[in-house]
């Protein structure tokens, strides 16, 4: 599922640096294309995030329950510079949006200490990456997925499951005519593996996961900014997979449910905090 996104140029506006100064800087194709490829592991983990809906690994409970979370998120990318021979750029990257689950299989009870191994929620998210210096306009952030139960907590027992989600992104477009110039397209396919376990009011939770991003990118370079004095036109598809792993804290507020959550991927961090609410 290609999308047109905002990721590729948000990540070449910040690279590059845009400035007066910088405007007369020569710019490299290969260093271009570089950044673009390296690109992809920041660029995946703040479109998919961490944890799909920044809440523990418990389901919802079946046909009947679901929840809904507000939420928001920051990303630290850091990525190549093609403004030097060798060396990295890094830029913050921050999102927002509406997450939903919905119950759609209770799992199978043992009756005893055990249960809830195949229960399963779908879930869905639209957002936005938010504007700010490397991007024009705030654009709209998608997911849809399934979460399986393996394990429904107890007085002893943590809950634990998996999701499988597809993340993307609206079609964005950075730079003039007589300047450099991106359209992309990004699409992320994430898999998580999550635990967690209440204490009173309080659940700390954890998780891991693996994400496949790629990317679909082409570029404009004018004759007055290539370093071959020749307008440049070109494209580039890199595909990238990088792991993460976070934790979080979940804390019951009477109606509603809090969390903070932070973690780790190939390349950088992000933290995110969220407030939900369900049945």
């Amino acid at each position: 599922m290609g999308v047109r996104t905002w990721a590729i140029a948000a990540a070449a506006a910040a690279t590059l640096g845009w400035s007066a100064a910088a405007s007369a800087q020569e710019v490299s194709e290969q260093r271009i294309r570089a950044a673009i490829d390296d690109a992809a592991r920041g660029l995946g983990q703040a479109v998919a995030g961490g944890s799909p809906l920044i809440a523990p690994a418990g389901t919802t409970g079946g046909l009947g329950r679901f929840l809904v979370s507000v939420g928001m998120s920051v990303t630290r990318v850091d990525i190549e510079d093609p403004q030097r021979p060798s060396g990295t750029t890094d830029f913050l990257l921050p999102t927002a949006g509406i997450s939903a689950a919905v119950g759609i299989l209770d799992g199978i009870d043992s009756g005893g200490a055990i249960g809830g191994l195949g229960s399963v929620d779908v879930m869905g998210r639209v957002g936005l990456i938010t504007a700010r210096d490397e991007i024009e306009d705030s654009e709209k952030r998608y997911m849809v997925g399934a979460r399986l139960g393996l394990l429904r907590e107890s007085g002893i027992l943590p809950a634990v499951s998996l999701s499988l989600a597809r993340s993307w992104t609206d079609e964005i477009a950075y730079g003039e005519a007589d300047d450099v110039s991106f359209r992309g397209e990004v699409a992320v396919t994430s898999v998580r593996a999550e635990i967690a376990k209440r204490f009173l009011l309080v659940a700390p939770y954890a998780g891991a996961g693996i994400d496949r991003t790629r990317i679909e990118a082409s570029y404009s370079i004018p004759a007055s900014l290539s370093t071959s004095g020749q307008e440049i036109r070109g494209s580039i598809e890199p595909s990238s997979s990088h792991h993460t792993v976070y934790g979080g804290l979940d804390l019951s507020l009477l109606a509603l449910t809090a969390s903070v959550e932070a973690g780790v991927y190939d390349g950088g961090g992000y933290a995110a905090v969220a407030v939900r609410t369900g049945l």
